[in-house]
């Protein structure tokens, strides 16, 4: 448990484009606003859930860029619209969560920020177990509210992916609550296949799920130390927002810098712990993503939509457009990825999901409108 007097605030960073995810996910209806993970259901609200579930409607903000403002407000999540806000300009997460921090010290006061511990999430995970979740992330909690420590979740690996980044523990470390906890060595960028094979077998690495923990006394104390200019900056924020003064705090904003708060602060703290998070997790970025044991027929093909497939295997059909409008038929296809939607068609090897924002890239030096 934390401390009676701790305001808990879960904040959910939900401005990306989903380019990988095109031509399903559009600038103005990216993948969290779409329902990858279920069908009647966003990603976006999913996150919402999670997070309501840990710090209440009120205490629970989504931080995004002009463009989805609106269409998240309208998506009818159950928290209140104030609570959505607006990046002036995109800045990474860094400037993400300056920007959050500015508004938490405008509307509580500076004094506040020794009672104020933060979750911070995404809109793009699957979370397979949300009761181990909850528990792994009130343990997070827990330990940023009794410790001048920036906390991070550590998901317990299950092989040797090359797609994430790592998080090295200090051996000997380990402390049991409710979720082990360890003191972090280093973080690592994402490895070769060889490097993944020995981060797995020595038990001491985590995927670097992108969730942070803190106080937000903790957090000022570490990016003062780290990057004065950035402290300085959410300081001059906050003051502009107190004032009402919207234009000058966007100024503001929109000289930081943009980085990753990985490379701002994460990799120059002085104290950073890593919770492990052993429940069933992915990062939905890419359609491949999107197939999992649960989710395949026989053949380990992932359908979506009413397709016809025939003497295919491990390849993702999906037709969002429906068989009333357009019909839709696979033969013989092994390994390969078909999305249709009403007005554009994406056929690729499934191995190359990852370079979809070539293809995005492209249309838009086309100035297209499918974008």
């Amino acid at each position: 448990m934390t401390g009676k007097d701790t305001r808990l605030v879960s904040v959910i960073m939900a401005g990306g484009a989903g380019e990988r995810f095109w031509p399903l996910s559009r600038r103005n209806k990216p993948k969290q606003l779409l329902p990858l993970n279920e069908p009647d259901k966003s990603m976006l609200l999913e996150a919402v859930e999670r997070a309501t579930a840990l710090a209440g409607m009120d205490n629970t903000y989504i931080v995004t860029g002009k463009h989805l403002a609106a269409p998240i407000r309208d998506a009818g999540l159950p928290l209140p619209r104030e609570n959505v806000l607006t990046e002036p300009c995109k800045r990474n997460t860094t400037g993400a969560l300056a920007y959050i921090t500015a508004h938490l010290l405008a509307r509580h006061g500076d004094a506040a920020s020794e009672r104020i511990c933060l979750a911070i999430m995404t809109a793009d995970h699957r979370i397979g177990d949300v009761d181990a979740f909850l528990r792994t992330v009130r343990t997070a909690m827990r330990v940023a509210d009794a410790e001048p420590a920036l906390v991070t979740c550590g998901i317990t690996p299950t092989r040797p992916a090359t797609g994430f980044g790592y998080i090295e523990s200090e051996p000997d470390t380990r402390q049991e609550l409710d979720a082990p906890v360890y003191k972090v060595r280093a973080f690592h960028e994402k490895p070769d296949a060889e490097r993944a094979r020995e981060f797995l077998a020595s038990k001491r690495f985590f995927w670097n799920s992108g969730m942070f923990f803190w106080r937000l006394s903790t957090f000022l104390d570490e990016m003062t130390q780290a990057r004065p200019d950035i402290a300085a900056a959410i300081h001059e924020m906050a003051e502009a927002l107190r004032a009402d003064d919207t234009v000058a705090a966007a100024r503001v904003f929109e000289a930081l810098e943009d980085i990753s708060i990985d490379y701002a602060l994460m990799e120059n703290a002085r104290n950073i712990m890593v919770v492990e998070g052993d429940f069933p997790w992915a990062d939905v970025g890419s359609w491949t993503a999107l197939r999992r044991a649960d989710n395949v027929d026989e053949a380990g093909n992932l359908l979506r939509g009413d397709a016809v497939v025939v003497d295919c295997n491990n390849s993702i059909i999906v037709n969002a457009a429906g068989a009333g409008k357009m019909e839709v038929a696979a033969l013989g296809l092994s390994n390969v990825t078909v999305v249709v939607t009403e007005d554009a068609v994406l056929v690729m090897d499934s191995t190359r999901a990852e370079e979809v924002r070539r293809i995005v890239s492209t249309l838009k030096e086309r100035d297209s409108k499918k974008l």
